[in-house]
């Protein structure tokens, strides 16, 4: 299904044909707490679309929705689609990290209460689950993408820079989402575990609209964590989810492989190949997917293709989506066709704004229609990708280019380490330091001096780590991805005595 980003009344139309696939199948949504049939979809959205209306949630006036992964959130997300405000999809506020302030130029905010925090029973009510407030601080939007109407803003992770607003119109968004079904193969038969949040593109685009789109039973996971996920999933026995790299190593720990599974999605930070074949002996099928907050879904593998490297390579980019590799200094170094990935989408972002609603005035984000991801990528034969790392993610060092992903993986392979993370430090002699944290295996003590002993085997001179931090957690953002910031504030202050 197609649909051109100005013709927004398809949304409603998508929603529709949705309820009605999934009313057929006798499909459900759930979360543990609550349970809403697709059949019942309509007067649910019809409740809350005038609980919304009655306290001025309306066309015309932007407003902030601020929810975790619940039936709760999912219906006031569904219903401010179907009632037409713009409006930015944030999530809720960590008690571990200090949330940006909300933007100043949303009049309105829509608070999902949530259901970890929530004592007792609670009646599945608008009344009951919702908070409006007016914004602090507010003013009138600017001119331009802040006030135009069918709008949906994604703040990006900050993981590497300051946090910016991304503007996509609706109907884009979901055009974009219904472009990776036919590589994800979910249908109306399925049952999809969605753990990640949906206030980021990964849990929003490619799993939550996805899913609805075929009117699959979708569980939602709120704070998802492995016991929370293993309680559910032996309620559910769940044929598709959608993991992040963390929660899948977690859940191959497991003893008893379940039966249920025709595939997992995978995205963010990539499986180790070694990994990914443990995954697949447990859950038949690891699809690889790649994408960033800017154009949603970028490649994808297919559900049920077995060709090519598909333990490293994401798959081919989706259909529309044109890709370039262009050289950066030090890539020619690399084997194979190896350069910055370029993107022309087909379903593409309007823009950046700050918090004000302004234009963001840094680099533009287009040149001629072209996307720069700012992501290294190596193309395989038949349009399979490769994502080696981030360009801004490696360092001259000896005049030469040290990729930092290529620098982790080498210390992963030393005994006793599970996880590695490097990050560049202060100034040395020889050029920017490189800090790499290591999480160990199981638990065991890992003694940082003998593993950086063991780099001298893996990796030449140039190359080599100035410090090995052991942690015995990673940061992490609420998406899942690992806090690369936090790690580099860490690596410039001196490490705390043993």
């Amino acid at each position: 299904m197609h649909i051109p980003p100005s013709e927004s009344a398809h949304v409603t139309q998508w929603l529709r044909g949705a309820i009605a696939a999934g009313a057929a199948r006798g499909s459900t949504l759930t979360d543990g707490r609550f349970s809403v049939p697709y059949a019942s979809l309509d007067e649910r959205l019809a409740e809350w679309a005038s609980f919304l209306a009655a306290r001025g949630v309306v066309p015309g006036a932007p407003v902030i929705l601020e929810s975790a992964g619940s039936v709760p959130g999912v219906l006031t997300l569904l219903a401010m689609l179907l009632r037409g405000p713009s409006f930015a999809l944030l999530p809720p506020p960590s008690r571990a990290v200090t949330p940006p302030a909300p933007p100043r130029f949303f009049h309105q905010r829509v608070v999902v209460r949530g259901l970890l925090e929530a004592d007792g029973e609670l009646p599945l009510r608008p009344e009951s689950l919702l908070e409006v407030s007016p914004v602090e601080g507010a003013h009138p939007p600017p001119e331009g993408e802040a006030s135009a109407p069918g709008r949906l803003f994604l703040r990006t992770s900050g993981s590497l820079g300051t946090p910016k607003l991304v503007v996509h119109t609706q109907a884009g968004l979901l055009g974009n989402a219904l472009n990776c079904l036919g590589r994800l193969r979910l249908t109306a038969e399925d049952r999809v575990s969605v753990p990640v949040p949906i206030a980021h593109m990964y849990g929003l685009g490619a799993a939550l609209l996805p899913a609805l789109s075929v009117g699959a039973s979708i569980d939602l996971l709120e704070g998802a964590n492995l016991l929370r996920f293993l309680e559910r999933e032996s309620r559910l026995h769940p044929t598709v989810a959608f993991l992040t790299p963390n929660l899948c190593a977690m859940l191959l720990r497991r003893r008893t492989p379940p039966g249920h599974y025709r595939h997992i999605v995978v995205a963010g930070d990539k499986l180790k190949p070694e990994l990914f074949e443990m995954a697949e002996s447990v859950f038949q099928r690891v699809v690889n997917l790649y994408g960033s907050t800017e154009l949603g879904v970028i490649a994808t593998a297919d559900a049920e293709e077995t060709r090519g490297p598909r333990s490293i390579t994401v798959g081919r980019a989706v259909p529309g989506a044109n890709i370039r590799l262009q050289s950066v200094e030090g890539s020619q170094a690399l084997e194979g066709e190896v350069g910055e990935l370029w993107c022309h989408h087909p379903f593409p972002f309007q823009g950046y704004l700050d918090e004000d609603g302004h234009p963001w005035r840094g680099e533009p984000p287009f040149q001629d229609g072209w996307y720069r991801t700012k992501d290294l990528c190596r193309l395989h034969a038949d349009g399979l990708l490769e994502v080696l790392g981030r360009t801004d993610h490696g360092v001259k060092r000896d005049g030469r280019l040290v990729m930092l992903n290529d620098l982790e993986r080498a210390v992963e392979r030393v005994p006793g380490v599970e996880r590695a993370i490097a990050v560049l430090g202060g100034e040395s002699l020889r050029g920017q330091r490189l800090v790499v944290f290591c999480l160990p295996r199981d638990g065991q003590p890992l003694d940082a001096a003998q593993v950086r002993t063991a780099c001298f085997e893996l990796l030449p001179p140039y190359a080599l780590p100035d410090e090995i931090r052991p942690l015995s957690t990673l940061p992490l953002l609420p998406g899942g991805k690992v806090d690369r910031k936090a790690l580099q504030a860490a690596a410039a202050a001196p490490p705390s005595p043993s």
